[in-house]
């Protein structure tokens, strides 16, 4: 009986880690995992640009990206955000965009209203606790992002506390950070002499065109 007991509790206490596996690893309602995406990521997002000075051709490759995801309003699974490229080398030590965003169908839709050259689909993906990966439509190798702060003070798998309080886009720790910093477009090292002919991200384009 006592061997019995202890088989079906090895049993039973398996099926419970599995569903907490399952539960936390991987969101599957749009819903939550609009909640998980609202907030600020920071990896490589595979952005690039080329310069062209003198005639000469020079490709510089993001090594940091930071990316904020704010909701039209609270469960939206919409909304728009702001996008930060650091460069270690290269004219510019960053560059800086705005975009909408929208989770539809399971696909993530941005959309940059400056330059719609950067607009592009997030396809299968995945969010875990602490982890944002995916590809880009068409992309070959995917990007990985990890999450720096959650824009709300709970979510069904993200269980932290924001930097102040959100009542909206204009409050707490993203009104300090982000919607009050008025950026520019990109901050260059010195004055340059030659222009950018072409950007994106290395990670959306395909084999053929690598």
């Amino acid at each position: 009986m006592k061997k019995n007991y202890m088989k079906l509790m090895g049993i039973l206490l398996t099926l419970f880690a599995l569903a907490g596996f399952t539960s936390c690893d991987y969101i599957n309602d749009e819903t939550d995992q609009a909640m998980v995406l609202s907030g600020e990521w920071r990896g490589d997002f595979g952005m690039y640009y080329v310069w062209e000075e003198y005639g000469q051709l020079y490709t510089f490759d993001s090594y940091d990206t930071e990316i904020v995801f704010y909701p039209a309003y609270d469960l939206a699974h919409h909304g728009w955000g702001r996008q930060i490229d650091h460069y270690n080398a290269g004219p510019y030590t960053y560059q800086y965009f705005e975009f909408k965003w929208e989770l539809r169908g399971g696909n993530i839709y941005l959309t940059y209203p400056y330059d719609h050259d950067y607009d592009t689909v997030i396809s299968d993906y995945r969010m875990t606790n602490d982890f944002f990966t995916g590809y880009f439509v068409n992309g070959t190798t995917p990007f990985k992002l990890r999450k720096v702060t959650d824009y709300y003070d709970w979510t069904p798998y993200i269980n932290i506390h924001s930097f102040g309080y959100n009542d909206g886009w204009n409050s707490g720790y993203y009104s300090n950070k982000r919607v009050n910093e008025n950026a520019a477009d990109s901050v260059a090292t010195g004055k340059p002499a030659g222009k950018i002919v072409g950007h994106g991200s290395r990670f959306a384009k395909t084999a053929a065109e690598k």
